[in-house]
């Protein structure tokens, strides 16, 4: 009885041992979540372009812009567990997302997370609609005297908003955008005051089109030594956005552990680190393990804003 179970098991095995060992041999889609051209496309191409190196296969970016940045992980999540889809799952997806709107995933249950590799950079901008503006000082001043338009592809970028907002006294209007570049063009127009400036935001800050006021993340950028940080200007608040990657929930152990070194090593990689820096982007290369436990320890403080904000669901 013993022998026979123990055939059994071993002819369940076989196929999956067989098809971790043939993997990859064909192209492998990296999803993610925004359109082209924002903080997150820098790093997925960089990303791709050295995994491709590393495992023989192409690797192109499959850019599922919409839904607040859920649209890719729920591609993500609805995909075969083959090792064939992966890709960003943002911490708003896994966060911000379950307290705003009704998901096709589950945050935890519908994903294999990989790691961590970068951490977008937020920035407070203004442009033509704030033509006075020239401090985070003056900025509190205007919001106190009329309601501030501030945009964002995802309530969980605008987290540092929402909290200067209840901190200052200021009268805020969320404006959900789908693209990142796309809110950079409303507000260097003149039509929005203020979004959450990711890598775009260089250019058009250094071509005179925006001003950047502060940092809204743990650190100054490098590309605005400069400008403090929301922390030092006497706001305690920081909006992370870690740029998590995940397979579907149910990859083969050695398939996951082979993408999981890819993409780390990847991440290492001295010229993908300064192709985002570059791009005003942080290294932040975490383990699977660890990634799990940053998402933890980053959630409670997110959440707290949201509520606090009124930005969470209304549930009956």
């Amino acid at each position: 009885m013993k022998r026979r179970m123990l055939l059994a098991g071993m002819a369940l095995a076989t196929p999956a041992l067989a098809q971790s060992d043939r993997w990859p041999n064909r192209e492998i889609s990296l999803v993610t979540g925004f359109g082209p051209g924002g903080g997150t496309d820098v790093v997925a191409r960089a990303i791709a372009a050295h995994m491709e190196k590393t495992l023989g296969v192409a690797i192109p970016v499959r850019n599922t812009p919409g839904a607040g940045g859920t649209l890719g992980p729920a591609r993500i999540a609805q995909s075969r567990p083959d090792g064939y889809t992966f890709g960003l799952v943002g911490l708003s997806a896994l966060v911000v997302a379950p307290l705003t709107m009704d998901l096709p995933y589950k945050p935890w249950e519908s994903f294999d997370f990989l790691g961590c590799t970068s951490e977008l950079r937020i920035g407070v901008p203004v442009g033509p609609s704030m033509p006075h503006v020239r401090t985070l000082q003056d900025f509190i001043a205007e919001g106190r005297r009329r309601t501030i338009t501030v945009a964002s592809t995802n309530p969980g970028s605008a987290v540092s908003f929402f909290d200067l907002a209840r901190l200052a006294g200021i009268q805020i209007s969320y404006v959900p955008i789908s693209s990142i570049t796309e809110a950079a063009s409303q507000v260097a127009g003149g039509h929005i005051d203020t979004y959450s400036g990711t890598s775009e935001m260089i250019g058009l800050v250094r071509g005179g089109n925006l001003r950047m006021l502060a940092s809204a993340s743990v650190d100054r950028w490098p590309d605005f030594p400069d400008v403090p940080t929301l922390i030092e200007q006497g706001y305690d608040t920081a909006t992370r956005q870690l740029i998590i990657w995940a397979g579907p929930a149910g990859l083969p152990a050695p398939i996951r552990d082979r993408l999981s070194a890819a993409l780390l090593e990847a991440a290492r990689d001295p010229e993908v680190m300064a192709r985002q820096a570059a791009g005003g982007i942080a290294s932040r290369v975490i383990d699977r393990a660890g990634t799990i436990t940053a998402i933890r320890e980053v959630a409670p403080g997110v959440e707290a804003a949201l509520i606090a904000s009124g930005m969470n669901r209304k549930r009956s």
